[in-house]
């Protein structure tokens, strides 16, 4: 495997199974994570000068960062919160979310002091050919 790209995305996320927001609230907040996650993917593809074949495995690795004295997420509430973010990126690679090429892993981090609230740190890996 090889980190073909490494970003990060300033979203802010939230538990989306035990939010009980007016349903615009929820759907304008999905709506610009996602168009963020496509926006800042797409440009750092570009400026990597990187393009997804389509064939190629991926793993796409999305790290929640949180303040040092932040609250910590139970797995299924943070993959349902990044899933706005998994959308938005798959997006920009130009497929579903479900491909079979592509392997998503969710994780969180707390980050230093300086931390506002919340990010989201992106690695895209591939898989090298054996042949």
């Amino acid at each position: 495997m090889k980190t073909v790209i490494a970003y990060s995305l300033r979203n802010e996320i939230v538990s989306e199974a035990n939010r009980h927001d007016f349903w615009a609230r929820k759907y304008q907040r999905v709506k610009n994570h996602r168009f963020t996650a496509k926006t800042f993917s797409r440009i750092a593809f570009e400026n990597a000068g990187w393009h997804w074949d389509g064939k190629t495995n991926l793993t796409v690795s999305m790290t929640r960062v949180i303040k040092k004295r932040g609250k910590t997420m139970d797995d299924d509430n943070l993959a349902s919160g990044l899933k706005a973010t998994r959308d938005g990126i798959s997006d920009a690679l130009g497929t579903a979310d479900n491909n079979p090429y592509i392997k998503w892993v969710c994780n969180q981090r707390r980050g230093d002091l300086s931390v506002l609230k919340s990010y989201v740190d992106v690695v895209i890996t591939e898989e090298e050919d054996d042949g």
